[in-house]
């Protein structure tokens, strides 16, 4: 991964901030699989691209 790349992950507070959900359960999410995350020893980062992946695919649709 390429320094510049590695600037742009997310801790699990700013990506909680960005989901709207508390820091505890965004790792809750992460450790289930449900949100990709990296982990380097005990830190824990997300990838942008993957937030607002998981956001889309939580994205409620309208009744038809």
């Amino acid at each position: 991964m390429a320094s510049e790349e590695r600037k742009d992950l997310l801790s699990a507070a700013e990506a909680a901030r960005k989901l709207g959900l508390s820091v505890p359960h965004v790792y809750t999410l992460a450790a289930r699989g449900s949100l990709p995350s990296i982990k380097f020893k005990k830190a824990v980062r997300f990838d942008p691209k993957d937030v607002e992946r998981f956001i889309r695919e939580h994205r409620r649709r309208k009744a038809a």
